[in-house]
């Protein structure tokens, strides 16, 4: 029994365990962008995901500060997310920012300085982003409008001031041990303001590790404004992780932040029936603002497992669909005929068999026997 529901997980999931030469890996690319913001310029490294050269899909957005440090682990997290449907893939956009401007570019401006005219620190970063990073890449990929924004540490306080000050320009924030100490608690001043305007929205997801009373502490204020005004337009997650340092925490914070920014993504481990998938579909195109279908291996790989544990109508339901939505699919045609026949639906097999002779284009003698060896 164990084995057969595996199979059955193998069916479902087998591209993505399969191994070989013409496995597709994610791609990188290093870019300068010159910057008439900044008035320099500024490396990025971007993360292609898995297959994009070979597709014409268009994909959401991560934009990572620290990107030459934090680029690599997490767009190996994503990848191995999105191979298991807890996310969708992404493109990730890695800025990096160097030592010698890191405080400048991340660290609020002091609150004696914020009535000048002139952008400054992470307010000019953020102008960067937003009027050159983003149109950007928009400009050289293929790209979704779904964008988000991850930092650590002076990078989380960054994040946390990109959602206060833009709200709406990153549909998720991740904010990993945000230095919400900086410049006597500026941060939070700022944060308590936004949270009241009921205007901030999309998904916020902040963590913190086993670190100094200096982070922590602000770090639980914030939280508990998060709380305090909560708002049906921002959904709050926070973590703490108690067996990990400043340094270490970023790995899980990504990982569990990520999958609050896509909570509602996942296909459980279950069986599901057709109304199941087009509910989590559903949800998947309102989140990624785009129009998204159940793709036919996975339309395919549950109906038979639903035809396995004999449940009729809903294996029948959903291989029926597959085949009214992927016409041209030779599996889709073959999955629903053996599925009549494994119910001893003989006549509707053969109807079934007629519909995929003459509904597929350019079937080969070859393919026809495949079809018509099903009945004996």
């Amino acid at each position: 029994m164990k084995k057969i529901i595996f199979g059955l997980m193998l069916l479902i999931f087998g591209s993505h365990w399969s191994t070989g030469a013409a496995q597709n890996y994610p791609e990188i690319q290093q870019l300068v962008i010159d910057s008439t913001v900044l008035a320099e310029k500024r490396n990025l490294v971007v993360y292609l995901p898995a297959g994009y050269q070979n597709n014409k899909d268009s994909f959401p957005v991560l934009y990572i500060t620290d990107g030459d440090i934090h680029g690599p682990h997490t767009a190996g997290t994503l990848d191995y997310l999105a191979k298991f449907e807890q996310t969708p893939q992404m493109i990730v956009v890695g800025i990096s920012n160097p030592r010698q401007t890191r405080d400048r570019d991340l660290t609020v401006t002091s609150a004696d300085k914020q009535n000048t005219q002139q952008l400054e620190n992470a307010d000019r970063f953020l102008a960067f982003i937003e009027q050159e990073v983003i149109p950007f890449v928009k400009q050289r990929y293929r790209t979704l409008d779904y964008q988000a924004l991850s930092g650590t540490s002076h990078g989380g306080q960054f994040a946390i001031n990109a959602l206060v000050k833009r709200p709406g320009l990153f549909n998720g924030v991740i904010a990993i041990s945000p230095s919400l100490y900086w410049d006597k608690l500026q941060m939070l001043e700022l944060a308590e303001a936004a949270l009241k305007s009921r205007q901030l929205q999309g998904s916020l997801y902040v963590s913190i590790a086993n670190e100094e009373s200096t982070m922590t502490e602000p770090f639980q204020q914030f939280v508990e404004l998060t709380k305090r005004y909560a708002s049906e337009n921002l959904a709050v997650a926070s973590q703490i992780f108690s067996d990990e340092t400043h340094n270490t925490t970023v790995l899980q914070g990504q990982y569990y932040g990520l999958k609050h920014l896509f909570s509602g993504w996942a296909i459980p481990e279950s069986p599901q029936t057709l109304a199941d998938l087009q509910t989590i579909f559903a949800r998947r195109s309102k989140l990624l603002n785009t129009s998204m279908i159940i793709p036919e291996d996975r339309a395919a790989g549950y109906g038979q497992w639903l035809q396995y544990l004999n449940r009729q109508d809903d294996a029948l339901a959903l291989l029926k669909w597959n085949r009214a939505n992927y016409p041209q699919s030779l599996n889709a045609h073959t999955a629903l005929i053996k599925a009549y026949l494994h119910f001893k639906l003989a006549e509707d097999a053969k109807a079934a068999l007629e519909d995929a002779l003459r509904s597929i284009k350019g079937l080969n003698s070859e393919q026809k026997a495949q079809l018509e060896a099903l009945f004996t």
